[in-house]
């Protein structure tokens, strides 16, 4: 299957990777800091979305990425890298269920309107958790065409990100000895300095 870069070239795999770090850091911060009985998927889901999203959109208006825009920041968030117009999921990438992967946005419809026949004109960063069990978390970025087949796919490198993988303990207090200080007392030069130093 063709890289997406093969269709749109503004889909360089330095600025996908950009998105994709984005993605998988918020993830993993997301499950290191909500470890408490009462989370569950649904609340690391939530909060992971928020974000992400959030991060991107402060990403796009610091302005260090001149290729990245927010064409709309609702929860529906919709940026474009360069000219084309994309979204992001967690999803099942072999076979995705969920609205921001399978529907087009109305801010993405421009690129539906431009398309060829057969050319992806859809483009969906996906969070791959590991449905199959077997990988870690990774990001496949998916074009589709009209049809809504997968005409384009591309998949994170191994993005090393710092997370725990068991809960974080404390280490015990471990008891030290007091030091043993002694009174200062001049030398014979004048000048003051502890008992038994030259």
């Amino acid at each position: 299957m063709n890289l997406p870069v093969h269709y749109k070239s503004d889909l360089t795999h330095e600025r996908l990777t950009v998105i994709a770090s984005i993605l998988l850091e918020e993830y993993y911060n997301t499950l290191d800091d909500l470890s408490s009985d009462y989370d569950s998927p649904y609340t690391w889901g939530c909060t992971a979305f928020g974000r992400q999203k959030n991060r991107i959109i402060s990403l796009a208006l610091a302005g260090n990425y001149p290729w990245l825009k927010v064409l709309n920041s609702g929860n529906d968030l919709v940026f474009a890298i360069g000219s084309v117009s994309c979204r992001f999921s967690s999803d099942n990438p072999e076979n995705p269920k969920k609205n921001a992967t399978l529907t087009v946005n109305r801010y993405q419809q421009p690129l539906f309107d431009d398309a060829e026949n057969g050319e992806p004109c859809r483009f969906c960063f996906v969070l791959d958790k590991g449905y199959n069990e077997d990988i870690e978390p990774r990001i496949v970025f998916l074009g589709f065409d009209a049809s809504g087949a997968i005409k384009c796919q591309w998949e994170s490198d191994d993005v090393r990100t710092l997370h725990s993988v068991a809960p974080v303990t404390t280490p015990s207090a471990v008891q030290i000895s007091k030091p043993t200080v002694t009174p200062k007392r001049p030398s014979s030069d004048g000048i003051v300095g502890r008992a038994g130093e030259q």
